[in-house]
């Protein structure tokens, strides 16, 4: 099999990257730096025409794997006009392309397109995002949509959930930020009650069910999500346990409600893994990846 992949040095696309070369897929990445043995096509910041990746030896590509996109790395960056709508140019970028073989298209998309729907979330809830990030994900999906449908094609749209694991920490996430200051001797702080709800899935399963999803029969919408649920304090109160910290656990008050984030992940488990990492094991793997990082900067 012949898979294009975009988006493939970030967190999650790298270890995609890894999982896929360990089969016989034949690889083609797209990415502004040169990833040693694996045959890279520069992405010119995707401006390029409907005839560049033919002409890059591309154009029998059997499964575009469209992982790459911008990603917030804070809240504060969810609403950048001209990033998040890079989101949108660059899909529309690979859909012009003159593609000679293509059979599927698997595209990443987020749980961020709910908004904030409050209730438990499956693949069947509406869709109403609080920004623009989540908007630019919404409309990247009924473009995969259309043009597969146009053409005949399988589609695979995986919405991922709360991401957790090795590599995390370049985003200042309540979990790595926790872990940062437990590892450093500092308070964890909480704002609010700590009482909302998150529901985490560690990074090897997302990698798994992506890898599983090129290879799924169809088009499937599905969420790639955890089923443990766990408080904000209960994060706290476990990094504090499983780091060994000395440190208190501070509430700060917070004016803005609780928003619990719950799923049901029926239809990831039946179509693309049949079990997932427990969320303590995960923790713990990713405290202690957190210390080596920590020791080897001392």
């Amino acid at each position: 099999m012949k898979i294009f992949i975009t988006g493939a040095t970030g967190f999650i696309g790298s270890k995609v990257l890894n999982k896929l070369l360990e089969s016989n897929a034949e690889i083609t990445v797209l990415s502004s730096r040169e990833i040693p043995g694996v045959h890279t096509v520069p992405s010119k910041n995707y401006q390029f025409d409907e005839n560049y990746l033919a002409e890059q030896g591309c154009a029998d590509a059997e499964v575009l794997l469209h992982i790459g996109a911008y990603i917030p790395k804070k809240g504060s960056e969810a609403n950048d006009l001209e990033k998040t709508t890079g989101n949108i140019s660059s899909t529309m970028a690979l859909l012009e392309t003159k593609w000679g073989a293509l059979k599927k298209i698997v595209f990443i998309s987020t749980v961020d397109v709910y908004g904030s729907y409050d209730g438990v979330i499956d693949e069947n809830s509406p869709t109403i995002p609080d920004t623009l990030y989540g908007w630019s994900k919404l409309y990247g999906e009924q473009m995969i949509k259309n043009f597969c449908q146009q053409n005949a094609l399988d589609c695979e749209i995986l919405r991922l959930g709360h991401v957790y694991g090795r590599g995390e920490e370049v985003y200042r996430k309540v979990m790595p930020v926790m872990i940062d200051n437990a590892l450093h001797g500092n308070d964890i702080q909480i704002f609010g009650d700590g009482k909302a709800i998150r529901t985490f899935i560690h990074v090897n399963d997302v990698v798994n069910a992506i890898v599983n999803a090129v290879e799924l029969d169809g088009s499937n919408l599905i969420n790639v999500v955890g089923n443990e649920e766990t408080t904000i304090n209960e994060l706290a109160e476990k990094i504090v346990k499983f780091s060994g910290a000395d440190i208190k656990i501070i509430h700060k008050d917070y004016s803005v409600p609780n928003r619990n984030l719950r799923f049901n992940n029926h239809r990831l488990m039946t179509l693309l893994l049949p079990r997932l990492t427990s969320f303590d094991d995960g923790l713990r793997d990713e405290i202690s990846y957190m210390k080596e990082m920590v020791h080897d900067n001392i």
